[in-house]
């Protein structure tokens, strides 16, 4: 078995407790979250009435698992490129007729982009690598390069319709996305994406730059997450999950 392998077996075991626990909960009734200190994704999603998440970046689809697990039975439609993560996204989506896959980019326009291919794929990215990230994990080393084909997310969600939330995890390559789906983004009902405390890929913008740039295109930070922390410092934030709401959207 190869680390990437290993890697999704020991993600699918980890969230698979949780997931037939939270499951288990809910049919007496019970709402069993990783944390119920404050509202959550989950919560947003219902409260927005969430049915179409676009995946951007969809890896192995831990994502949209973790979606089904807390209970969101809406529409799914997942983006990788990576041709080994993928082959793992598309078996898992072919058991949910509610969720579609697709094996390109999404970037600021269309065309073919060159992808790093990390030993850990959850790594993998049209950036390169800065010093810093072989610090933070040792999977991040590129294994090869592959070209792919890529469109804009404003190209390939003309035909999504109704409450529509943006998951994007691109290892830095978020922003692009958001310039090549900007008429998509402005019709979301949030933008839920992992921004860097701590760069690990060149030329990716900084958590404040992303903040930024999102005011500038009228959306505001509304929940914020720890993702993980460095191992030579367990104090220090690597990376952070911010959810992004439109900031003239009612708040009740």
């Amino acid at each position: 078995m190869n680390s990437f392998s290993q890697y999704v077996m020991e993600e699918v075991r980890r969230r698979g407790v949780h997931i037939r626990l939270a499951r288990a909960a809910r049919r007496y009734g019970l709402d069993v979250r990783e944390s119920s200190k404050h509202p959550n994704l989950v919560d947003f999603i219902n409260d927005r009435k969430i049915d179409v998440v676009l995946d951007v970046g969809a890896n192995a689809g831990q994502f949209g698992q973790k979606l089904r697990g807390f209970g969101y039975r809406g529409a799914i439609v997942s983006y990788e490129p990576v041709s080994s993560a993928f082959k793992y996204l598309e078996e898992i989506a072919k058991l949910d007729d509610k969720w579609t896959v697709h094996n390109f980019a999404i970037g600021t326009e269309s065309g073919q982009l060159k992808i790093n291919i990390s030993a850990n794929s959850k790594f993998s990215s049209t950036l390169s690598l800065r010093a810093e990230a072989q610090e933070f994990h040792g999977g991040v080393v590129t294994d090869r390069v592959e070209s792919v084909p890529a469109w804009t997310l404003d190209q390939v969600a003309t035909e999504c319709e109704g409450n529509i939330l943006i998951k994007i995890d691109t290892q830095g390559f978020e922003r692009q996305v958001i310039e090549g789906g900007r008429k998509t983004v402005a019709r979301s009902k949030g933008v839920f994406m992992e921004l860097p405390i701590i760069a690990l890929y060149k030329n990716s913008w900084r958590l404040s730059q992303a903040i930024e740039y999102m005011d500038n295109i009228g959306f505001v930070p509304t929940q914020i997450d720890p993702v993980n922390y460095h191992p030579m410092d367990r104090q220090a934030l690597v990376e952070i999950d911010c959810l992004f709401r439109p900031r003239d959207q009612r708040l009740d």
